[in-house]
């Protein structure tokens, strides 16, 4: 019996998720810190856009540039942070007989969770374009998991994920979409 059990053994397999920044987001996270600038070097006494002009207070659209700034530079110092939060425990989906384990990101911080390959009840596989694989466990917590392929080392790794979903989720839904 327990030879019959190691038989039905699925080796472990680990993938490696390194979330990176995109080139946009980099062009964004530079957006925020030159408006402050501008505002302070080149004061603005009023706003215009084509022929539409506002009339308001000395310093009202200088403040409202570098309120502007100021929320931009926050929402990409919030990016990088989770950023690197979902690189806090490795940075690995680890595969393994009866479950996938990975690293969520909670607020700021990272969290290791694990998603049991039986309360998985449907598995979208989007491929194309953009490959991402888009899981729904609602006895689980978390209840719905988004892997992308951008954030993995190479698409073999997409690949072998998809195949390790195939194999061992017997009480999901498949449902492929093409892009």
């Amino acid at each position: 019996m327990s030879q019959r059990l190691n038989e039905r053994k699925f080796p472990v397999k680990i993938i490696q998720n390194k979330p990176s920044f995109s080139v946009l987001e980099i062009i964004f996270s530079l957006i925020g810190p030159a408006l402050i600038v501008i505002t302070i070097l080149f004061p603005i006494e009023q706003m215009s856009i084509g022929t539409f002009q506002l009339e308001l207070p000395d310093g009202v659209a200088n403040g409202l540039l570098t309120a502007i700034g100021i929320l931009v530079t926050l929402l990409s110092i919030s990016t990088l942070l989770k950023k690197k939060a979902a690189q806090s425990h490795g940075a690995k989906i680890v595969i393994s007989d009866d479950s996938v384990t990975f690293t969520r990101v909670r607020g700021y911080k990272g969290v290791l969770a694990t998603l049991p390959f039986d309360q998985m009840t449907k598995i979208s596989i989007t491929t194309g374009d953009e490959n991402t694989i888009k899981i729904t466990a609602p006895a689980a917590k978390p209840s719905k998991v988004t892997f992308d392929a951008d954030d993995m080392k190479n698409h073999e790794e997409f690949a072998v994920l998809v195949d390790a979903l195939k194999q061992k989720a017997d009480n999901a839904s498949f449902k492929a979409v093409t892009v």
